[in-house]
């Protein structure tokens, strides 16, 4: 842990230093009483003890990457390569959030996953000894690899040298030369047989992969084909292109001499995609109709049987050859056009069912989105368009989201939570601006476009937001990113300026000011450090080294203790030299009386400007000393003596899913932190739901 600390020298700087300590007290994600008071101690919680996450109100289940058994476990946003062993167990490559998983389903439902790796992976198949064979992406040309214990294995191809031509190599393990590994299936021979192409080849080619890592090109395919395997295990061409419908059997008439025999068939072109043979039959497949949204069991005939209708798109697919089931996973629709859900589950499709039985769930758990009142579980939360929350002693917790997924119209209403866990909507629409605070007796939020403070009275009275302060203070790219009162009733307001682009990121470049200051009951606006005047942009903005700390606030918290405390939580930007996004180096500011100390904090290994180490600050009356942060996907308990400690989540900013039980659990995404319903506790937003996390001794 790297320490810094300074003495406040001028005496300007003093003089805002002591206006800001003598304002200080208590407060935390939120607080603040009414015209000045300080906010209502909350209840006496229970004495600190194991510590544990609960469910407070809503609905867990959503995309991420979570072990688990059945419903405990969490799929990520994108499935490549699901494929089955001859044993029933399943494989795939996970991605989402930047990252690459391999995940694994024994045939007892139980979900694990490896660890994270970088390469672009393409597609996947379990060869005849039970490995899982990944292809991965290096520029023009692909690598097959084994996933062996925890790591990738190379099994056949190699990187291409840079001026090396892209073309196709026969040959064992490095000494080949793959440039796509398409449709690749197991043969009944045990070899594996995917579909190759250069980049300027006219055909694609298809190519046969041993166990020891042998790749042989056999002949030339259609484009617009696919592979399969026969009920049998022989190996199969469908195309459904350029007026042409044909299936064809690939036969080996002499050594080393094979050719596609076309089998009689009156596949009906133009609707059903062959996907597998369905287990035990004559010579059926399944198929999916993309039209229709059906699945059923086709004959090369073209007549169908078992159809059943899905109740969305058709994501991917495979069949488990150890029962007959196929694997489904459905993109869900959600009423609005062009509105759907991620797929978060697999299901199974019996082959001996009727096509009225309801589907079986068999891994992952959906989104259970909504915006219904109600006491716990039966209540419904959409984070998916930003959740905000604010609490303050014993009263409700504040939340407002965005419209989401699953909200048509106007804005959602801001919705209060109790003690208890009942939710319930109040009459104030939400003015998404990504701003709640409690402050002299009312709900405040902002207004960027007309840089406004908005305010109706927090007793759940108001109906609509009221215009209370504005300034040009305000103004500026981002405009106010803090507003947080004391417990002396005092209203704290920051802005904050990123002018550096690039990154990877989506937020655009930008100019504005960098300013901390106070907005008293009156509205009174008061700058106690920055230049109102001093607007930056990504051509002045500082380098980190001569850059003034509070130019990177991202939160504020404050402690009344006899010498009072204030915290301040730093995202620091470091640039290139070209004035580019390169990091956060985050920081955790002490400010007592004129000394200010800087805490080095851990960072996050990614490029994404958006994606803030960390993004909320929370202390609570009967825990001085300790200082709460909120990160992607945890939550984090700060003091001197241990420094930075994982309370609840993961450190990885990695969705995974939300875990409930003793900590450190497991989280999805956390949308905010805020004082619990007890002292020994807070209130976390994660995965649709509010959760409790009661809190360590």
């Amino acid at each position: 842990m790297r320490i810094s600390t300074e003495k406040v020298s001028s005496a300007l700087t003093r003089r805002h230093f002591a206006l800001w300590m003598t304002a200080s007290g208590l407060s935390a994600c939120g607080g603040g009483g009414g015209e000045g008071a300080p906010a209502p101690a909350p209840p006496p919680g229970p004495a600190p003890g194991p510590a544990s996450l609960s469910l407070m109100a809503g609905g867990l289940g959503g995309i991420g990457f979570l072990g688990g058994k059945d419903t405990q476990a969490r799929l990520p946003q994108e499935i490549i390569g699901l494929t089955f062993s001859t044993q029933g167990d399943m494989w795939f490559v996970g991605r989402g959030s930047d990252t690459q998983r391999i995940g694994h389903v024994s045939a007892q439902g139980t979900m694990t996953y490896g660890s994270a790796f970088t390469q672009h992976a393409i597609s996947g198949v379990v060869d005849a000894s039970g490995r899982y064979l990944v292809a991965l992406f290096f520029g023009p040309v692909q690598v097959v690899c084994a996933w062996e214990g925890d790591t990738l294995q190379v099994v056949a191809g190699r990187s291409r040298a840079p001026g090396e031509p892209d073309v196709m190599q026969d040959g064992k393990g490095a000494t080949a030369q793959i440039c796509r590994f398409d449709s690749p299936v197991l043969g009944g021979d045990g070899l594996v047989y995917f579909l190759d192409r250069p980049f300027v080849a006219a055909h694609r080619t298809l190519r046969a992969l041993a166990p020891d890592g042998t790749v042989t090109s056999l002949l030339a395919v259609p484009d617009g084909s696919r592979l399969l395997v026969s009920p049998t295990g022989a190996i199969r061409m469908f195309i459904d292109a350029q007026s042409r419908v044909e299936w064809a059997e690939l036969a080996n008439t002499a050594p080393g001499v094979y050719a596609w025999n076309v089998l009689p068939s009156s596949w009906p072109s133009g609707s059903a995609v062959p996907l597998a043979p369905v287990k035990g039959s004559a010579d059926r497949y399944w198929g999916y109709d993309a039209a229709a949204r059906t699945v059923a069991h086709y004959a090369l005939d073209g007549t169908r049987q078992n159809a059943r209708e899905l109740p969305g798109e058709l994501d991917v697919a495979a069949p488990n050859p150890a029962t007959g089931h196929l694997a489904l996973r459905i993109r869900r629709d959600l009423g609005a056009p062009n509105s759907w859900q991620y797929p978060a589950e697999l299901y199974l499709l019996d082959p001996s069912q009727a096509p009225t039985a309801p589907l079986s769930a068999w891994v992952g758990l959906p989104d259970q989105l909504g915006h219904t009142d109600g006491v716990g579980d039966a209540a419904r939360f959409d984070f998916t368009g930003g959740a905000h929350a604010i609490s303050e002693g014993s009263g409700p917790l504040f939340v407002a989201v965005g419209a989401g997924t699953t909200y048509g119209g106007a804005a959602p209403p801001v919705r209060t939570v109790a003690p208890s866990g009942q939710v319930a909507s109040t009459a104030l629409p939400y003015r998404r601006t990504g701003l709640l605070a409690i402050a002299y007796g009312y709900l405040l939020t902002y207004d960027r476009s007309t840089n406004t403070v908005l305010r109706t009275p927090k007793n759940g009275s108001g109906t609509v937001w009221e215009p209370w302060v504005q300034s040009s203070v305000f103004a500026g790219y981002g405009g106010l990113q803090v507003l947080r009162p004391d417990t002396t009733g005092l209203l704290w307001f920051a802005t904050r300026t990123l002018p550096a682009g690039g990154g990877g990121g989506s937020n655009p470049t930008g100019e504005g000011t960098s300013l901390i200051g106070t907005i008293s009951a009156t509205g009174k606006v008061q700058v106690l450090l920055g230049d109102p005047q001093q607007v930056y942009s990504a051509a002045n903005y500082p380098p980190l080294a001569q850059r003034p700390w509070y130019l990177d606030i991202t939160d504020i918290a404050f402690e009344g203790t006899a010498s009072p405390v204030s915290w301040v939580l730093c995202n620091r930007t470091v640039l290139t030299s070209q004035g580019e996004f390169e990091r956060y180096a985050p920081e955790l500011v002490r400010l007592e009386g004129a000394t200010r100390q800087a805490f080095a904090l851990p960072g996050l290994d990614t490029q994404r400007r958006e994606l803030m180490p960390y993004q909320q600050l929370c202390v609570l009356p009967s825990r001085l000393g300790q200082v709460f942060l909120s990160s992607p996907c945890g939550v984090y308990r700060w003091t001197m003596a241990k420094g930075l400690e994982l309370v609840a989540g993961q450190a990885d900013p990695t969705p995974a899913g939300v875990r409930l039980g003793s900590l450190p659990g497991s989280l999805n995404l956390v949308k905010f932190i805020s004082p619990g319903p007890d002292a020994n506790s807070l209130y976390v937003g994660s995965e649709n739901s509010v959760l409790r996390l009661g809190l360590p001794g």
